[in-house]
Order: structure tokens, then C-alpha cells, then sequence
């Protein structure tokens, strides 16, 4: 998510459709190669502010932002481990039932532990 140069933001849709809404350039600090910033919590706070109109947050791995996200933010995050966007799309489109849940919980002040994996059928 960090070391991403865009985020691409998608309405998703429940019959499995989605919309390319836009592309958004990350301003988010770099990472000094030197020092052990992976997951950093200013980028996180970048991040946030980019995809603050989101509701779930797609990613390929889990890093320590995405648990920091899971525990204190309503963005619900996922990792796919499918290789193309496309694919992750569709992907994330089958499980919109379950990300659709936790998402509404999310909304209600909850903070589900879960971190769906997509592509797969475990969760972190």
C-alpha cells in the first residue's frame, strides 16, 4: 500500500460489476531504505487522507499498517493474493457478502479482528 505509486479507487458493486471512479497519486513520505520504517505511521495517515471516501482498502500484503487500519480506523482492509487487478476485482466482487459485512459493522463503531485474504481461503 505505501510503496504503491497510485490507488486506484473502484465502486464494486453486488452483482459483481465494478466502476473505475479514479486514480489517485500517493503522496505518502518515502521510506528511508536505512532505517526500519515499513509501516510507517505517517504514511498511513497519507494514505488514509487519499482514500478517505473508500470503505475497504485492497492490498498485496498485510503490513503493519494494515493491522494498525484494522484496529482503529472504519476502513476495512484486504489482501488479495491474486496477481492481476482484474483478477483481485473479481476476486473481491465473490467475497462481497462477508467484506460487505464488516464493512456495515465498521460503520457501526465495531472493529472486527478479521483481515480477509482473497485468492485464498484463510484470513491474518
Amino acid at each position: 500500500m505505501g510503496t504503491a505509486r497510485d490507488f486506484y479507487i473502484f465502486d464494486l458493486f453486488e452483482d459483481g460489476s465494478s466502476v473505475l471512479v479514479e486514480k489517485r497519486e500517493n503522496t505518502s513520505p518515502e521510506e528511508d531504505e536505512s532505517e526500519s520504517t515499513h509501516g510507517d505511521v505517517k504514511k498511513l495517515k497519507v494514505a488514509m487522507w487519499i482514500f478517505n471516501d473508500c470503505d475497504v482498502v485492497l492490498d498485496r500484503r498485510g503490513s503493519p499498517n494494515f493491522v494498525r487500519m484494522r484496529d482503529t480506523t472504519e476502513f476495512q482492509p484486504v489482501v488479495t493474493r491474486v496477481d492481476s487487478f482484474a483478477d483481485s476485482v473479481i476476486e473481491l466482487a465473490r467475497s462481497f457478502d462477508e467484506i460487505y459485512g464488516l464493512v456495515e459493522r465498521r460503520k457501526r463503531g465495531e472493529r472486527p479482528q478479521a483481515i480477509p485474504i482473497i485468492g485464498r481461503t484463510s484470513e491474518l
